[in-house]
């Protein structure tokens, strides 16, 4: 075999290689986006969450979720998931990112 051929035939197994490997993680990247989504898919209670589980919530950090269980206590619960706009730091459009993610 001459060494233009042998070049050749490096040159193809390197691009078919890196086709395999492209393959490969998408492949991978698919079930970690598949997971990812079915964690933004957990609804969290309102009214029986803990700080931890209320951090599950997009958008709803450590203070947040404090401030959210601190409101709950104080006013005997949650009557509706709109009322979640009564704590400071849940406006209407932070209220409107993490409603469908909210039960009572």
């Amino acid at each position: 075999m001459n060494m233009t051929k042998l070049a050749g035939w490096m040159v193809m197994t390197i691009m078919i290689s890196n086709v395999s490997l492209q393959t490969a993680n998408i492949a991978l990247a698919k079930p970690a986006k598949e997971a990812a989504q079915s964690q933004a898919l957990e609804i969290i209670n309102i009214n029986k969450a803990s700080s931890e589980e209320l951090q599950k919530v997009r958008g709803i950090g450590p203070s947040l979720a404090e401030r959210i269980i601190t409101y709950r206590e104080a006013n005997g619960g949650f009557k509706s998931t709109d009322e979640l706009k009564q704590v400071r730091g849940v406006g209407d459009l932070k209220f409107e990112k993490i409603k469908s993610q909210v039960t009572m």
